[in-house]
């Protein structure tokens, strides 16, 4: 049975530290990275029915994306979402660590994930650490151009949103080169439109972003935070369990917190 510690090796390896943003706080939160593994359970975020599913699973190591620790903590107190997990995981005898903005930076990380999961072709980065920038934007062709109506609709059975907001679309237009970046980026989008993309699916897009895209005739996509990424840390497992033969790797059954909703109109009523 290997120790965690083996297991961070191998995390490094596979995520460096070294490609992590000065603001992130990957790595080990919690835990004794000498005690032995007896399984990993990796999640996007760290939750109560998490830490559950873990303990159900004989899992004692839970790998998030998202570090549940993001700020110097003063105080750890229930009621808390820190001071919560924080109890939670000691009660249960778990570590948990993560893997953010290391493993989004990462050769075969999130975007490159993401890039894989819509059947992108001819990828490559338009912006990356290596060449001194914060974060890592990848761009890919479509197999083929697609009318803005079936790039939408591409793009939502990729991600498996029964919606998807955008803004800048253009009906006389077609799309084939898709910047990409998982999580809150959207701010990247000049750079992207500068890279010669013709679209940039992000997430967490505020109102003034879509309006200055929208104003430039460049097309945005929201695909939601935990629906670009999730497809990451799934990748992450999938790797760690096969630098590490016999150890068991599970994959938490998680759902966005943000939900999509729509009112049911009245019977009869013209939709």
């Amino acid at each position: 049975m290997p120790k965690i510690s083996e297991v961070l090796a191998a995390l490094e390896r596979l995520a460096p530290r070294e490609l992590a943003a000065d603001w992130d706080n990957p790595g080990l939160l919690l835990g004794d990275a000498a005690a032995e593994c007896r399984g990993v359970l990796t999640a996007l975020d760290l939750s109560a029915d998490v830490i559950r599913q873990a303990a159900a699973a004989g899992c004692n190591l839970i790998l998030t994306h998202h570090p549940f620790i993001f700020q110097a903590q003063k105080q750890i107190l229930p009621g808390r979402y820190e001071g919560d997990m924080i109890a939670a995981l000691l009660k249960a005898d778990m570590a948990a660590v993560a893997c953010h903005t290391n493993w989004d930076n990462a050769p075969g990380g999130i975007n490159w994930a993401r890039t894989a999961a819509l059947g992108l072709q001819n990828v490559a980065p338009f912006a990356s650490p290596a060449a001194g920038d914060e974060i890592l934007l990848l761009a890919g062709d479509l197999p083929e151009a697609l009318s803005a109506g079936a790039l939408l609709a591409h793009v939502r059975r990729a991600l498996g949103l029964p919606a998807l907001r955008a803004a800048g679309l253009d009906a006389g237009k077609t799309y084939r080169r898709l910047g990409v970046c998982g999580g809150a980026g959207m701010e990247f989008w000049p750079q992207a439109r500068a890279a010669g993309c013709d679209a940039f699916l992000s997430a967490d897009a505020k109102h003034h972003e879509g309006l200055q895209a929208a104003a430039a005739g460049f097309a945005v996509l929201d695909g939601t935070h935990f629906a670009t990424e999730v497809v990451g840390i799934r990748r992450l497992g999938r790797l760690l369990a096969e630098a590490m033969p016999g150890l068991p790797v599970c994959q938490a059954e998680q759902a966005d917190s943000w939900q999509f909703y729509i009112e049911n109109p009245p019977k009869g009523a013209a939709l």
